[in-house]
């Protein structure tokens, strides 16, 4: 069997199919707003049938949700690896930061993206959001001011994945001032890694 561009096709597993797809429509969405794209542009972009983005994904809002899903995976991990359960806080917080700034870096067209669609307010996106407060505030003592504080300082870092820094501003500069304003008030008041 051929493709529709003239190569043999080979049997891909079905999440290399996947990923294909979810690569292929990041790249289309990119630039466009998301209500503009079609199936089929997505499915020549990652050299698959329109019927296998279909078999993967039954409408757009499926496949922006997982979109959505694949990045909040990918940004679970960066701020997983910054949580050191060896340092105090100020250096969680920063290294949260940096974190939260590599991953807008790396991910910004999604991001955007994503806002654009709307989907920043998904059900699946907000539980993701609420599950990474929950870790963080059980490394930081799992107190009620350890989930305000998870639930602040990952706010204000997320920010930055859609909204610009000031020009003269970097990831490290707001890492630094929210360290330097909000540890030592956290940790006074019982905010700890544990």
């Amino acid at each position: 069997m051929t493709t529709r561009r003239g190569h043999r096709a080979t049997r891909l597993d079905p999440e290399v199919r996947r990923e294909l797809i979810h690569d292929a429509a990041e790249r289309v969405l990119t630039a466009r707003l998301p209500a503009e794209v079609t199936f089929e542009e997505i499915a020549d972009a990652a050299e698959v049938s329109r019927g296998l983005v279909y078999n993967y994904f039954t409408n757009g809002t499926g496949l922006l949700v997982a979109l959505a899903e694949r990045t909040l995976e990918r940004l679970d991990r960066e701020v997983d690896g910054a949580l050191d359960p060896g340092t105090d806080l100020a250096e969680q917080v920063v290294a949260l930061g940096r974190a939260y700034a590599r991953h807008a870096r790396t991910n910004a067209d999604t991001w955007k993206m994503l806002s654009r669609s709307g989907l920043l307010d998904h059900p699946s996106v907000l539980g993701a959001r609420a599950d990474r407060v929950a870790r963080i505030a059980l490394r930081w003592g799992d107190t009620p001011e350890a989930h305000l504080a998870a639930w602040s300082v990952t706010g204000l870092y997320e920010l930055t994945g859609f909204n610009p820094l000031p020009p003269s501003a970097s990831g490290e500069d707001l890492a630094r001032f929210l360290c330097d304003l909000l540890a030592p008030a956290l940790e006074a008041r019982g905010v700890v890694p544990t």
